[in-house]
Formats: structure tokens, C-alpha cells, sequence
């Protein structure tokens, strides 16, 4: 079931990164406690440069995360299978983690569904979506939903509401080690001519001011909040970074919160980057920045340098809902 040494960088939207030391692609929730139940422990960091969490991580569409090229000694799943199936409900829809956002929101449309317009054009899977409340700063996926269900390391399946995972923004108060699996999600009705009119505009806007004809992992900041007065590309605008580049890597002119891969770029290309905005930010404006994308196989000097703390080990799992 596991597969050793690899490649991650065809499988995330930089194009970058090295190897994962394990990794299984279960195929339905048997596959999934299989894997669990047979997952090795991480590479040490002596024999794989890059600091290992307690696994495993999930991999979705690799949307929203940056390998680095010393690769991952932490365990990676990779769900596909069943954990791609979409149903229609009474007012809802149940969704698998694997199922692509664009294909949630084409089905919203087609169903005549409010309330999905503001995934439009973003990339990655409902299980990446839920982890990170995926959406924009005053909505995300939490608000949607009617329960998800995950798979802890021990392979119990729980089920939780909103309230329950404590859903803000770009995240979500569930252990990392939880696995999502699916989802149940609300699908009110509404007038499909004006739904699809939505759905239109917010991706026509969002196309026109973003990135999408280099890879990228979309946004790389956090909006610092209304107190910091601006927005993350605002602050990486004013310190003068847009238009950066080092090595394969450059920040976005027609966006200053993305850095795109010119071709080639390395993964010390963009975190590089990533460290002199922050550093500039911080500087002259006075704004910390946080990194919005997740970074894998980094050492904690590293994260340190973009300020992302390393993720903590989960020693206890929270008690939210009961195994079914």
C-alpha cells in the first residue's frame, strides 16, 4: 500500500518539491484505516534534510502547498476512489474529500444552489477546503456545511458540525491528523438565472486580478486584518516587492500576493522571497505577515523565517462527536 521515495512536485500546482519517503493512495475508508493502521513512522531528520511532523499529511489537489526540494519524511495520503463520489440530496449534497472544488461549484450552478459563488475559481479538493475554510475573508466552505465527517489515527470516524471545528479564517479547529473524509453540505435553492449571473461575474473578477497562466499556489499571505489597515498584497505592494525575483520565482505584477513559477524555480527560490517580504513588511510598515500556504519538509529555522511556526504534535484528540 505504501510507496517510498515519491515525486511530489507532479503532484502540486508549483511544480516543486522533492520526494515523500511514504506514501498511499487509499481508495475508500477500508484503504484509508489500512493505511493508517500501516503507516511508517517518519524518516528521521538525520537521514532526510527538512523537519518531520507526526503524520500523516494529505495531499488534495496540492493547491496550497509548498514542498520543499529536500523532500518530506512525513507520511502523505493521497485520497482518490470513493472519496471522489458527489451526491444529490433534499436541499444538500455529500461530497467526498477528494472531490475538486470546481466541480462542487459547476454542480451548484447546475442545481440552482445558493451560496457557492464565492469558490468559483479557486482550485483544490473539499478535504483542502475544510482544513483551511477555504473562501475568501468574510465567507468560507465552513458556512456550508451540515457536518463532515473525519478519520482519526486510531481509523475511528467522527463526525462534527460548524460549531464543532471552530471553522476562521484559513482554518479550522480540528487535529491535523484527522483525516478529512466526507462532507454533507447545505444546498438551498434559489433562482438558477441569477445564480449562474453570480457565479459569472465573481469568477470573471477574480480571473481578470489573479494568476493562473504560471503555476502558483494562489495566495501566499494572510490578509494582516483591518487593523493593519490593508490587504496582503496591499502591504507587499507598498514595501516595494512586486515584480521581485529570485531565481525561477517572481512576484506577481498584475497580483502582489502570488509567486509564480517562471519555470525551474526551487522551492529556496520562493521561500526566499517569502522571507524578504516579510522581512520588508514588518520593516517598514510595521505588519507581521503570515504565510496563508502550507510548507512541508522545512526546517524550523526556515518556517521561522517566514513565520510559520512548526506544526505542533497532537498528543490528545479533541472529543468532538462519537465514532460511528
Amino acid at each position: 500500500m505504501w510507496e517510498h521515495d515519491v515525486p511530489l512536485a507532479p503532484l502540486v500546482r508549483y511544480r516543486i518539491g522533492g520526494p515523500a519517503a511514504a506514501l498511499a493512495r487509499p481508495g475508500s475508508a477500508g484503504d484509508l484505516r489500512e493505511a493508517l493502521r500501516t503507516m511508517p513512522e517518519p524518516v528521521a531528520a538525520g537521514q532526510r534534510a527538512g523537519r518531520s511532523a507526526p503524520g500523516p499529511l494529505t495531499l488534495g489537489a496540492g493547491a496550497n502547498v509548498l514542498v520543499s526540494d529536500r523532500g518530506i519524511g512525513t507520511p502523505v495520503l493521497v485520497l482518490g476512489g470513493n472519496f471522489a463520489d458527489f451526491s444529490h440530496g433534499n436541499h444538500s449534497f455529500v461530497v467526498g474529500a477528494a472531490v475538486r472544488l470546481p466541480t462542487l461549484v459547476r454542480e451548484a450552478r447546475r442545481a440552482g444552489a445558493r451560496g457557492y459563488y464565492f469558490l468559483e475559481a479557486v482550485p483544490g479538493t473539499v478535504g483542502g477546503a475544510l482544513r483551511m475554510n477555504a473562501g475568501t475573508p468574510d465567507r468560507g466552505l465552513w458556512d456550508l456545511v451540515e457536518w463532515a465527517e473525519a478519520v482519526t489515527p486510531d481509523g475511528d470516524t467522527v463526525r462534527v458540525t460548524s460549531n464543532e471545528a471552530r471553522p476562521g479564517y484559513r482554518s479550522c479547529g480540528l487535529p491535523h491528523r484527522w483525516v478529512f473524509a466526507r462532507a454533507k453540505l447545505s444546498a438551498r435553492p434559489g433562482d438558477p438565472a441569477a445564480i449562474r449571473e453570480k457565479h459569472r461575474a465573481f469568477r470573471d473578477r477574480k480571473v481578470r486580478g489573479q494568476v493562473y497562466e504560471l503555476p502558483s499556489v494562489g495566495s501566499i499571505w494572510k490578509n494582516p486584518g483591518r487593523a493593519a489597515g490593508s490587504s496582503a498584497w496591499e502591504t507587499v505592494s507598498a514595501a516595494g516587492m512586486r515584480g521581485a525575483v529570485r531565481g525561477g520565482a517572481r512576484i506577481a505584477e498584475r497580483h502582489a500576493n502570488f509567486i509564480v513559477n517562471l519555470g525551474g524555480a526551487s522551492s529556496d527560490d520562493v521561500l526566499g522571497l517569502m522571507a524578504e517580504t516579510r522581512g520588508r513588511v514588518g520593516r517598514q510598515l510595521g505588519v507581521d505577515l503570515q504565510p496563508e500556504i502550507q510548507l512541508w519538509g522545512f526546517s524550523p529555522e526556515e518556517l521561522a523565517s517566514v513565520g510559520a511556526a512548526p506544526p505542533r504534535p497532537q498528543t490528545q484528540e479533541t472529543n468532538l462527536g462519537g465514532p460511528e
